[in-house]
């Protein structure tokens, strides 16, 4: 038989997964500088309610063909919860930390996918891998403690326990983030037997049927904007402290930057990412992953002029050893 021309769809799943990591590389620098306007529960809000009003003609007619079982209501709310409302995580934390340093943080977030992936998966990891895991969490927490360790009592006038506390959002955002990729497959109707006994644990049963991954996906976007309604409000109303802005006078700035997390961030990067789940491992995931804070660096600087400290340059190197005495070994099938 003839040899196809379609291409490979593990290899464009690959591709998908590099290009919404190469958008969400921009996506802390973009938030940290829109939250200099906007508020983060207001900002989140008005992403999640652009982002669903743009795929509401689409879920409609979906939902015309496809009948979702009540019985899965649950579980797609909980991956609304993982993929969208934690989000609010890297929004509190940029409030006071660096993009650079929520950057190299995220590290950790495909250092916990992979061993998610051996564990509820079954993917193999080399020992290698286990010690370069072990060596880049040590730099993480570096990365996380390092304003524990600066002589400068406040950085841009926030103080060191802040910036402590910013860092430690982004590590319960990494988390999440996880929950998420866990989430999706199970979701996207990937379980066994280990799935459905942790699942049963905690009082959960998988899905009932199985579902177009775009469909999910948006949904999620649904699910966010229903969560941060009520944080927006109340953060308006001046609960969460005061707020400055009028809504009818943004600036372009922010008006840009809600509309590439709205475009880009949202609906681009997670179609691409979600749709490629399917035909990605969890630890191929992790490993493209690993790219996005090296990426994220001329975005920190370009757009927010920050250059990172000594301890956080230390950090970002003894996790660049973890990461390539990890791939020294071969403990995986190459990516394509």
């Amino acid at each position: 038989m003839p040899k196809s021309n379609l291409p490979n769809p593990h290899l464009m799943a690959l591709i998908s997964i590099f290009v919404a990591q190469l958008i969400w590389a921009a996506a802390n620098s973009v938030i940290k500088l829109t939250l200099q306007e906007l508020p983060p529960f207001t900002f989140l809000f008005l992403r999640f309610w652009i982002t669903s009003t743009i795929v509401l003609p689409y879920v409609i007619l979906q939902l015309k063909k496809i009948n979702v079982d009540r019985r899965d209501y649950l579980n797609i709310f909980l991956l609304g919860i993982f993929a969208q409302a934690a989000i609010i995580f890297v929004f509190l934390g940029l409030k006071y930390t660096t993009a650079l340093d929520s950057a190299i943080i995220g590290i950790l977030g495909p250092i916990l996918a992979m061993f998610a992936g051996h564990y509820f998966y079954k993917e193999k990891i080399h020992p290698s891998v286990k010690l370069g895991v072990l060596i880049a969490t040590i730099g993480t927490a570096i990365v996380v403690f390092e304003p524990a360790f600066s002589q400068v009592p406040t950085t841009n006038g926030i103080p060191t326990h802040l910036r402590i506390m910013g860092n430690l959002f982004i590590v319960l955002y990494d988390l999440c983030f996880v929950l998420y990729i866990i989430w999706s497959k199970i979701s996207l109707g990937q379980t066994n037997n280990i799935i459905k006994k942790t699942l049963h644990f905690i009082h959960l049963k998988p899905m009932k049927k199985d579902y177009p991954s775009n469909l999910l996906m948006s949904l999620t976007f649904f699910v966010g904007m229903v969560t941060m309604a009520p944080f927006a409000i109340l953060e308006n109303f001046g609960v969460f402290g005061k707020v400055n802005y009028s809504i009818l006078n943004l600036s372009s700035t922010t008006v840009a930057g809600l509309l590439y997390m709205v475009f880009f961030s949202s609906i681009v990067a997670y179609f691409l990412f979600e749709s490629a789940l399917k035909k990605a491992k969890v630890v191929e995931t992790a490993l493209l992953s690993y790219l996005s804070p090296l990426m994220a660096m001329p975005f920190a600087f370009l757009l927010l002029n920050e250059i990172p400290s000594k301890v956080a340059i230390i950090g970002a190197v003894i996790i660049a050893l973890g990461i390539v005495f990890a791939e020294s070994k071969p403990q995986h099938k190459p990516l394509i």
